[in-house]
């Protein structure tokens, strides 16, 4: 009986892949396993009674989507961003789907597990339930958002200046 050697497919568990965008001149992430698209900026439908950090709503391929202002969604006050854009996130219910608006996205980015660290009680003024990682991408520190907590909480979320 032949005995065949098999590699476990650890790359894949050994690393995660995060889009990395920009928010007031910091870097975030979201898991890229969220993203469903990414699209240009437009500005939402504004509808009555909506929480204060959600924009409005979009129409994409026959659905209206909430879309979520980030900015508002950490308290960011100060100039509309440049290069404006919109992540389709998959969302917490099933077959949801929710526009997170945030300032520029800057690109795909694996990551070792073994270096996305466990955050601060606090990191930029948010509170670590908020962030599922801290990285370093090109010397900078990059915040792994958590976005699930970041949709189902109506708690404030505030990002330090």
């Amino acid at each position: 009986m032949a005995q065949t050697d098999t590699m476990p497919s650890s790359v894949a568990q050994d690393e995660v892949s995060v889009l990395m965008f920009l928010l007031a001149g910091r870097q975030f992430a979201v898991d890229l396993n969220w993203v469903q698209h990414i699209l240009d900026y437009q500005a939402p439908t504004k509808t009555p009674r909506r929480p204060p950090f959600v924009e409005g709503i979009m129409q994409h391929k026959g659905r209206f989507l909430p879309v979520v202002s980030l900015r508002k969604r950490l308290g960011v006050e100060g100039p509309a961003p440049v290069h404006p854009a919109i992540l389709l996130l998959r969302g917490i219910a099933q077959n949801s789907v929710v526009g997170l608006m945030v300032d520029q996205v800057l690109r795909v980015l694996s990551l070792p597990v073994e270096k996305v660290l466990t955050p601060p009680p606090r990191m930029l003024g948010i509170r670590a339930e908020f962030i599922r990682g801290v990285a370093n991408a090109g010397g900078r520190p990059v915040v792994w958002l958590d976005e699930a907590k970041l949709f189902t909480s109506e708690e404030p979320i505030t990002l330090l200046a």
